[in-house]
């Protein structure tokens, strides 16, 4: 006999197959040409299951961003905890951003849609976790004696817009030669500045 779903077990499992279904649309068709019949389609649910769970299609976008943004977040972590010296997590840290932009899965969600369909104020809100990841790297290098600039907080800011506009670049080619051509980019960036 079938285990019954709580209503809140039901909920969670709705919005899941919702933002899993969306997510896919979203990177492989784009926002514009994507709707929330096709969203919903073959899930078994309804339009207005959808629009109770994000309120529109905008909202569902929202929501499959601030998850990829997570999942960009993580993957950072990921990659530089094993690193001990705090100058090369940050330069290490960086560079691994701009993998993102050759990642399928991310590439045109987060660097062609978001930008095109969010409000900036909603991307730097998404982006908060990540700036605070580059924000603390590089405050700490800056009071460990590693780097000269004449603010940190500053030079975050430079540093990560700098990230954003290097990483659309990328992501405007399939080519991993460009790739590479930013990550030794922002070496370049760093090495000026270290101390």
């Amino acid at each position: 006999m079938p285990v019954k779903l709580t209503k809140v077990e039901q909920t969670a499992r709705t919005r899941r197959a919702i933002l899993d279904r969306a997510r896919q649309l979203f990177a492989t068709k784009g926002y514009a040409a994507t709707g929330t019949e096709e969203i919903i389609a073959g899930l078994g649910i309804t339009r207005g299951a959808l629009y109770h769970q994000f309120g529109d299609k905008l909202g569902v976008f929202q929501a499959v961003v601030a998850e990829a943004y997570d999942e960009i977040t993580g993957y950072l972590r990921a990659k530089v905890e094993s690193i001990d010296d705090s100058w090369q997590q940050l330069v290490f840290g960086c560079q691994a951003f701009l993998e993102i932009a050759q990642r399928e899965d991310l590439r045109r969600l987060v660097l062609v849609e978001a930008p095109a369909v969010l409000a900036v104020d909603t991307l730097v809100e998404f982006d908060r976790s990540g700036f605070g990841l580059l924000h603390q790297a590089i405050d700490r290098v800056f009071r460990e004696g590693k780097l000269d600039t004449i603010d940190p907080e500053g030079f975050a800011h430079l540093v990560n817009g700098s990230l954003n506009e290097l990483a659309a670049w990328v992501a405007k080619s399939d080519d991993p030669e460009r790739l590479q051509t930013a990550q030794k980019l922002v070496e370049t960036l760093f090495v000026r500045h270290q101390i």
